[in-house]
């Protein structure tokens, strides 16, 4: 698999698992999770948000086949 491959498979996985906090990028599980109740889908949170999500879950993919 590609990195392009791995990413589309990372942002199909993380729009799939939202909402997601505003403010911290924990998706939602239960009321809140970092003192705030503020949840949108991963579209709508800000690029900066959505490429270091994308990023952390891209190395912990190539950390986890070494």
């Amino acid at each position: 698999m590609d990195k392009m491959e791995l990413k589309e498979l990372i942002v199909k996985e993380l729009k799939q698992s939202g909402p997601y906090c505003c403010y911290c990028c924990q998706p939602q599980s239960g009321i809140g999770c970092c003192g705030e109740n503020h949840f949108v889908p991963f579209g709508d949170l800000y690029a900066e948000d959505k490429k270091a999500m994308i990023e952390e879950q891209m190395y912990e993919f190539e950390e986890a086949m070494k």
